[in-house]
C-alpha cells in the first residue's frame, strides 16, 4: 500500500525505524487490517512489532483524496480513510494504552476534522498532543 510505504520511508530516513519496519507493517496490514469506519472521517491505525522500531514516535498522514483500507472489523470491506495515525512504539505493551488514547481522539470527530483541515503540522501536533499527553 503506497501511503504506508511512504510513511515508513519517511520514518526510516530519519532513523526512527529499522529497515525491516516497512515490510513488517505491510505484512501486518495484510493480516490484520487497520481501517476504522467511524461513520464520519475514517481513520487507519497501522502499527508493527516493537522489534522494528528504534525510537518511539507517531507518523500522521492526512489523505486527500481518501485511500481505501480494509476494515478492521470486516476485512472484506473497504473503508475510505482520510487520516492515518501510524503507531511507532518501543514498549511491547504500549500499543493498547496508545490505541485507547487514539480512540479517544477518533471519537471526537470535531478534533479529527480540525486535523484534516489543518494548514500546518503544528496544528495537527497540538490536537494530537491533547490526547496523548497525560495532563
Amino acid at each position: 500500500m503506497e501511503v504506508l510505504s511512504q510513511m515508513c520511508e519517511h520514518l526510516c530516513e530519519r532513523g526512527i525505524v529499522k529497515d525491516t519496519y516497512c515490510k513488517a507493517i505491510l505484512e501486518r496490514e495484510e493480516s490484520f487490517p487497520t481501517g476504522l469506519n467511524t461513520h464520519g472521517i475514517n481513520v487507519a491505525i497501522p502499527h508493527a512489532d516493537v522489534s522494528h522500531v528504534n525510537t518511539a514516535s507517531l507518523c500522521v498522514a492526512v489523505l486527500n483524496p481518501t485511500v481505501d483500507f480494509r476494515a478492521m472489523d470486516e476485512p472484506e470491506d473497504a473503508v475510505a480513510v482520510s487520516l492515518v495515525i501510524m503507531l511507532v512504539l518501543t514498549e511491547p505493551h504500549g500499543h493498547l494504552e496508545m490505541l485507547q488514547k487514539i480512540v479517544g481522539l477518533i471519537q471526537n470527530q470535531e478534533d479529527v476534522k480540525q486535523i484534516i483541515n489543518a494548514k500546518d503540522k503544528g496544528t495537527i501536533e497540538a490536537v494530537i498532543r491533547r490526547y496523548l499527553l497525560d495532563v
